[in-house]
């Protein structure tokens, strides 16, 4: 069983020694049950959508705020201040969102394009974190339905390792349904494969620096939902006070027509 902390001071000590932690989140557990029954209806709604035989993303979502429209509460989660005390720890203030999906393992022996042992962010600037990986569990994580591996203290090692090795030293994040889990993207892990009967399910939110480019332009893939619905801070995080100027107004005017708006950190 993977030590799950209660604060994030001994949670913040464990991660930047072994490149990953667990903390008690203060979710409820009902809204982490209706955030997983609407994941995975929209796990089928974007294969059907998508509709291509080389689907490789199979129980991951590519922008889970786009349906936000339908789904508002999907959002409520970039509220919960435990996260985000959390990431700002690592990352100072203005980070936003580089990432907001899932990773959701279908049962009966269901894997992922994550099981290869990989790290997410290769890129290795000494003291320097550029970004860091929230995974809330919507699940039990145990090793029958594909708890993920984690190489404890990895995050600084370039050089991949071998399949014998990782699996013989890494570890099992074994934790309770409404855990957050931060993983340093340099940390070498895998997905789990899923032996039980049911979905294994979790959300997965990346937080970055905000001048770094969002994996996909999260406020243009939210263009069909009226923005001043959405609070000024999710609004933040999601990065429409960050998009690159387009023009001089865009650069030189006031706040209302500059369009990144944030310090720049």
């Amino acid at each position: 069983m993977t030590t799950v902390f209660k604060n994030n001071t001994d949670a913040l000590a464990y991660y930047n020694q072994y490149g990953f932690t667990a903390v008690e989140s203060t979710l409820d557990d009902n809204y982490l049950s209706e955030l997983k029954s609407i994941m995975l209806e929209l796990i089928e709604v974007e294969k059907n959508t998508i509709n291509k035989p080389d689907y490789k993303d199979y129980g991951f979502l590519l922008c889970a705020p786009h349906y936000a429209d339908k789904y508002p509460q999907i959002l409520d989660v970039l509220t919960n201040e435990k996260m985000l005390d959390f990431v700002e720890s690592i990352l100072d203030k203005w980070f936003i969102v580089y990432l907001y999906s899932n990773n959701c393992i279908p049962p009966n022996g269901g894997n992922t394009k994550a099981y290869k042992p990989h790290v997410d962010t290769p890129r290795y600037i000494p003291g320097y974190h550029q970004s860091i990986v929230a995974m809330i569990t919507m699940d039990e994580y145990t090793e029958v339905n594909g708890a993920t591996w984690v190489l404890p203290a990895s995050q600084n090692q370039k050089e991949k390792p071998t399949d014998d090795y990782f699996y013989a030293n890494a570890e099992r994040v074994v934790v309770p349904k409404g855990t957050i889990c931060f993983f340093d993207p340099k940390v070498w892990h895998a997905a789990g494969t899923n032996f039980s009967k049911d979905w294994r399910t979790c959300l997965l939110i990346v937080f970055c620096k905000p001048w770094m480019k969002q994996r996909v332009d999260i406020p243009r893939f939210m263009q069909h939902i009226d923005k001043h619905k959405i609070p000024k801070k999710i609004q933040q995080l999601l990065g429409f006070d960050c998009a690159p100027p387009a023009n001089f107004k865009e650069f030189y005017g006031n706040e209302d027509e500059r369009t990144f708006k944030q310090p720049f950190v």
